[in-house]
């Protein structure tokens, strides 16, 4: 009878289930480092991630920079000088970041890549890159290109591309998928190359400019507009040029990517062919979970990657609430 007793009083002694991640993460203060919030994905990743924070105890400070390389560096170099507990940064531009991430290591303060990935030369400057696989999300777009021309009846055709900000390693990994989708449609052909910069009004003008610069060339037949607020501002010029648009129309077919409700719209009133699933907050919710594990001592991968997947009418129903952001 002592034994039993000593023994559940050891157990009252225990933490609860759970309570070594509170207790781990309680207090401890994390620098977020984003591209700007006014972007409809960022802006909703950013507002999960702190949400998610909360019951975890984090103190989470959020800072923007407008896809300025130089200041992402310099909120680096401050969150070090601050002395935060982890730094976790959507990288700008990887290359120009290496630097300021020498020197958190060299600080002993460890950083976590989220949604943009980092160089793979820079790997042993990060502990790990949470977010969706980048090349993943362009080869689907490529291959949601390919059906959609099929659709239309084309196995031949000039496609443009609309990218987001072009120095991001997520932008060039994209393409790196988009374009080895289209290599095994050889008929396929990537003709123009254009940085739209995430951007929906600049994703219209620069759609506009090459419907006149292919008008005389035979025309485009599909455009791959990185995010689908920018496929918006492509079907918007296309629409005002009058030029047909989409499958049914035998017109432009457009693709997107980042599922978010502009390509949900546009999808089903055919007017966008298909996107991909990068859902910011399901994204988040990963990455608060992620950082709760590293607080806790437990060995993250260099890439958690979050599945994706090719979304057009036939299963559209199923992602269309997550993707109304």
């Amino acid at each position: 009878m002592r034994l039993v007793r000593l023994f559940a009083g050891l157990l009252a002694m225990l933490p609860l289930a759970g309570a070594p991640a509170a207790a781990a993460t309680e207090g401890k203060r994390v620098a977020l480092l984003t591209t700007p919030n006014t972007n409809p994905y960022t802006g909703a990743w950013t507002k999960t991630f702190l949400k998610a924070s909360e019951p975890l105890g984090l103190k989470v400070t959020n800072q923007t920079s407008p896809f300025d390389a130089a200041l992402q560096s310099q909120q680096v170099d401050d969150a070090i000088a601050q002395k935060f507990d982890l730094i976790l940064v959507v990288t700008i531009n990887p290359q120009a970041l290496q630097p300021a991430l020498t020197r958190a290591k060299a600080a002993g303060i460890p950083v976590i890549l989220v949604v943009n990935p980092g160089l793979k030369s820079g790997e042993d400057l990060f502990t790990s890159f949470i977010g969706v696989d980048q090349t993943e999300l362009g080869r689907l777009a490529g291959e949601n290109m390919i059906a959609g021309l099929a659709a239309a009846g084309k196995t031949k055709g000039q496609v443009a591309a609309i990218t987001g900000t072009a120095s991001q390693l997520n932008t060039i990994q994209r393409m790196e998928g988009f374009k080895a989708a289209l290599a095994k449609a050889p008929g396929i052909q990537l003709v123009a190359e254009e940085d739209g910069k995430w951007n929906t009004a600049t994703s219209e003008t620069l759609t506009s400019a090459l419907l006149v610069r292919f008008a005389g060339r035979g025309g485009l037949d599909g455009i791959y507009a990185m995010a689908d607020n920018q496929a918006a501002g492509s079907i918007q010029a296309i629409q005002s040029a009058g030029v047909p648009l989409g499958v049914a129309e035998k017109g432009i077919v457009v693709v997107g990517s980042n599922c978010m409700k502009d390509g949900v719209v546009h999808i089903k009133d055919g007017s966008q062919y298909g996107t991909n699933t990068q859902i910011p907050t399901d994204e988040a919710q990963v990455a608060a979970a992620k950082v709760a594990d590293f607080f806790n001592g437990k060995t993250l991968l260099k890439a958690e990657y979050v599945p994706s997947q090719a979304i057009t009418r036939q299963n559209l129903e199923q992602f269309a609430q997550a993707c109304s952001y």
